[in-house]
C-alpha cells in the first residue's frame, strides 16, 4: 500500500530578479514499510524536500499525499495534527530542549497530543528503556553523548506511534561507529514495527545497503531512483 505520493513537486525562490528552483518536478511514490533514502550532495534540495514531506515548509506547487490528502492544502489545524500523529521526526543537531532531562524531552510530543497524564512517564522510560538509556533518562542533553542525544531523539521521534519517521541527517554529527549503531536502530523500527523511514544522507553508500529505495537529488531534480530486494 502506497503511504506517500509525490506529485510535479516544485519549490522556488526569488534570488534578486531571477527564479531560482529549489526543487523542480520531483515525482516518486513510498510504500508502506519502506525504508527510503534520499541522496544527494549539500545544495541538491534534499532537506527542502524533507520539510516538504514533513510539513514544516508548506509553500511549493504540486502535491504530496498521505493517504491520499494533500498536505500542501492542509489547514493549519490538519498541518499540526499531521505533525502530531503521523509522522516522527529526527534531525542531524538532535534538537532537545537543553533545559529538560531525557525523559521530559521524550515527553514532550505526548503532552501537545494529550496523551494521558498518568501514562507519558510509563511510554516515556518505555522508550528510553528500549533505546539503551534508561539510566541515563534523568541526564540532561549536555551529559549526554553525541549518540545518546541522538537515540533520544530517535525515542521522541516514536512518542506518539507515528506511521512515517523522516530523518535529516540522523548520522551527520556522529562517529563512524555511533552512525552505524544509529542506522541499525532506525532499520530495527523499520523492519519489527514496519514503521516507513524516510532518511536524507549525503552517504550514498549507506543508503544503498540499508534502504529498499534510494531517490537520487541533484540540482533540486531527482536523476536516478533506485529499489532493491531487502
Amino acid at each position: 500500500m502506497t503511504a506517500i505520493v509525490v506529485k510535479n513537486l516544485c519549490k522556488t525562490y526569488h534570488k534578486g530578479e531571477h527564479l531560482i528552483y529549489a526543487l523542480r518536478n520531483i515525482n516518486f511514490e513510498i510504500n508502506d514499510g519502506e525504508f527510503v533514502s534520499i541522496v544527494g550532495r549539500s545544495g541538491s534540495g534534499k532537506s527542502t524536500l524533507l520539510n516538504l514531506l514533513g510539513g514544516i515548509d508548506t509553500d511549493a506547487k504540486g502535491e504530496i499525499l498521505y493517504d491520499g490528502v494533500n498536505l500542501l492544502t492542509m489547514s493549519e489545524k490538519q498541518l499540526s495534527q499531521h505533525r502530531r500523529f503521523t509522522i516522527g521526526m529526527i534531525f542531524q543537531s538532535f534538537n532537545l530542549i537543553p533545559g529538560k532531562t531525557a525523559i521530559d524531552n521524550v515527553k514532550m510530543p505526548l503532552i501537545f497530543s494529550d496523551y494521558p497524564r498518568r501514562l507519558r512517564d510509563t511510554r516515556a522510560c518505555e522508550l528510553l528503556y528500549n533505546m539503551g538509556l534508561f539510566n541515563r533518562a534523568m541526564h540532561y542533553p549536555s551529559e549526554l553523548s553525541g549518540g545518546e542525544a541522538q537515540r533520544v531523539a530517535i525515542a521522541r521521534a516514536l512518542a506518539n506511534r507515528p506511521k512515517v519517521i523522516l530523518a535529516d541527517e540522523p548520522t551527520g554529527n556522529l562517529d563512524t561507529a555511533t552512525s552505524a549503531e544509529i542506522i541499525g536502530l532506525l532499520q530495527m523500527f523499520n523492519r519489527k514495527h514496519k514503521i516507513t523511514i524516510v532518511m536524507v544522507t549525503h552517504d550514498k553508500e549507506t543508503a544503498n545497503r540499508v534502504s529498499h529505495k534510494t531517490v537520487l537529488l541533484s540540482d533540486g531534480e531527482i536523476i536516478k531512483i533506485t529499489s532493491s530486494n531487502q
